[in-house]
């Protein structure tokens, strides 16, 4: 069932592809430019090095380096149409040795989050005067300054919060409808970021000011982390998938190419959906935000059609594996935004 629709769907790509400009042709013969060696062809046999010449308009390099990577012209198609209409199916052929005809797995990851996340930082920029300022309205509708509900935070604290210690440990002891007051210091609590103690008031303090500074910089700042940290969370969600399918006798590989095109395609649903956003068009926003219902979808018809457990096992597993994916997502979010205040 699953090769009829793919090939069903290689047929109209390969159709496509006919319809495109053919690229031409490049044949060079001479010396080699870095070792003076006999070339014939696109590439000098002595020393690999590439026989093209770059005395020509920066554009038609970039496009055709770009063109090289993905292979737009054939590689890409065929890679992004199997990783949307049939998941696992990349991860098998990968490990039959059919690795001719489909963009790398890593490469397309890598490209795929690049462009990800400059759609990310372009259409989330802040852009109204409140937002950049951190204010809002309150019921009397004055504008208020979030900067002063940070000010008031040890004052209304003190009133009912008795801190025990500065390592932060907080006790409340209750007396009847009263909460009883205990020698409460007059010092804010500690909380410690990566074995660093810093002051939390002090430290909420320091990254809005950063906001207010350049908000642009703190957002590409959060998003750059963030790619970091998913290169992190890859391969520690294909030691869980190890861990949870390990009786099933796969290698290890396999559960890496699970990861990766799991997340290849996160990032094509998120590129999918930015680009539904930047049309402007209202109605099409709510549907930019329903296309993300289908990540979890394809992680269970990849945990499925490739494992081949039966139902049950595969949804006990689903829910399990997405808990422990969501933790690490936060975690990734948690971590690119407080390394902003340790730093």
């Amino acid at each position: 069932m699953q090769s009829n629709i793919i090939k069903k769907q290689s047929t109209k790509v390969k159709e496509y592809i006919k319809k495109l400009p053919v690229r031409k042709k490049f044949h060079f013969t001479g010396l080699c430019s870095n070792c003076d060696h006999p070339v014939d062809g696109k590439f000098c046999s002595n020393c690999g090095q590439s026989a093209k010449d770059f005395h020509r308009p920066f554009f038609s390099v970039v496009s055709e380096s770009i063109g090289d990577a993905l292979s737009l012209d054939n590689k890409f198609f065929h890679t992004i149409i199997p990783l949307f209409v049939s998941p696992g199916y990349l991860t098998k052929e990968f490990m039959r040795g059919r690795r001719a005809r489909y963009t790398p797995p890593f490469r397309l990851y890598l490209f795929l989050t690049f462009f990800a996340f400059l759609l990310l930082s372009h259409n989330h920029r802040p852009e109204t005067d409140s937002e950049k300022n951190l204010t809002f309205q309150n019921s009397e509708g004055k504008e208020v300054d979030i900067m002063s509900y940070i000010d008031e935070v040890p004052e209304s604290i003190q009133d009912s919060i008795n801190t025990r210690n500065l390592n932060g440990t907080i006790g409340v002891t209750k007396t009847n409808d009263s909460i009883s007051k205990e020698s409460v210091p007059n010092k804010p609590v500690h909380i410690e970021i990566f074995n660093k103690p810093v002051r939390g008031n002090e430290a909420i303090k320091n990254l809005i000011n950063m906001w207010k500074l350049n908000p642009t910089l703190v957002m590409d700042t959060v998003f750059k982390k963030l790619s970091q940290s998913l290169l992190f969370i890859l391969p520690v969600f294909a030691l869980f998938l190890a861990l949870f399918y390990i009786r099933r006798k796969h290698y290890l590989l396999e559960h890496l190419l699970i990861s990766l095109n799991f997340h290849s395609f996160i990032f094509v649903v998120v590129i999918v959906s930015e680009l539904f956003i930047m049309t402007g068009i209202k109605a099409v926003h709510s549907f930019a935000f329903y296309l993300y219902l289908l990540i979890p979808l394809q992680l269970f018809l990849a945990l499925k059609f490739y494992y081949r457990q039966s139902w049950v096992k595969t949804i006990i597993k689903f829910f399990l594996l997405s808990f422990i994916y969501n933790i690490l997502l936060i975690s990734a979010i948690l971590s690119s935004i407080i390394s902003l205040v340790s730093e």
